[in-house]
């Protein structure tokens, strides 16, 4: 079974251990729950399930049930803390903790690629930029950002890009975009950093309707008063029309510049429901 540091669910950790153990001797949920000192024979069943969740108590029963201590014990409650959070914010200083502990004792967290990437909107912007701009200083580079972005960001951007080998370096030594594809997954911390993506995105958007002229940008919206049949329609319009801009993106190969297109689709009401039923 891997270390607890190599995991980024601590249900899934909880899960694994289980089968191991099941896989040795026979262990079952009873046998598991008795040793966390809990009553219900599927209650950890349940927490692996996502059904139920550990109170600052039950951390310390289920771990000291699975022999953790030390770092391991330290980890696993700063695991356990990242799942349960709600605020977005709290959740960042956790997966903050959760990065320094992994990185001194020389562990590398699953995901920590994906998270640093979409940590700043500067990184996808400068994947595009570098390789248009062959020999350019970082400083040449942060003039060419419409919105205010110093040197070190740049040269940060850069050692992320190139650490996730999403930019790499020709033997001319220019930039080119590497091959390699960055997603979310279902990774939870990239989850949360994208969540920040979209939101620094948005704060953009709004800047640029003063400080960007008419002609060199398109926003509009609509206020539409819709069923969930109709969502559902146009949830599939918005999925094939950004699959069709991706198309003449790929058609296109003289780039002059960096854009960003935002496509967003959200509700401004709590269901209404039909009248003559109580809301």
């Amino acid at each position: 079974m891997k270390p607890v540091m190599e995991y980024n669910s601590f249900r899934v950790y909880i899960r694994d251990y289980y089968a191991e153990r099941k896989d040795r001797s026979g262990f079952t949920w009873r046998d598991f729950a008795k040793s966390a000192g809990y009553s219900s024979p599927v209650f950890l069943k349940l927490v692996c399930d996502g059904k139920s969740n550990l109170s600052d108590v039950g951390v310390e029963r289920v771990a000291a049930a699975m022999g953790l201590v030390g770092l391991d014990l330290s980890y696993f409650r700063l695991l356990v803390a990242f799942d349960q959070e709600k605020d977005s914010a709290a959740k960042k200083r956790i997966y903050a903790e959760m990065r320094k502990l992994a990185k001194e004792n020389s562990v590398a967290l699953v995901g920590e690629d994906q998270y640093d990437y979409y940590d700043s909107w500067v990184n996808p912007v400068l994947r595009e930029v570098a390789p248009m701009m062959p020999g350019a200083t970082p400083a040449k580079l942060a003039d060419k950002f419409l919105f205010d972005v110093g040197t070190a960001q740049v040269k940060k951007s850069l050692n992320i890009l190139q650490k996730t080998s999403l930019l790499q370096k020709n033997d001319d030594g220019n930039f080119v975009q590497g091959n390699k594809a960055i997603s979310t997954g279902s990774l939870e911390a990239a989850s949360l950093a994208i969540r920040d993506m979209h939101r620094q995105m948005g704060e953009l958007a709004v800047k640029s309707l003063d400080e960007v002229p008419v002609a060199e940008r398109d926003i509009s919206g609509m206020t539409l008063g819709i069923s969930e049949a109709a969502f559902e329609k146009i949830s599939k319009e918005i999925a094939d029309f950004r699959r069709r801009i991706n198309a003449i993106v790929l058609e296109d190969s003289n780039e002059d510049r960096v854009y960003r297109l935002n496509v967003q689709l959200f509700p401004l009401t709590k269901e209404l429901g039909k009248e003559g039923e109580n809301a």
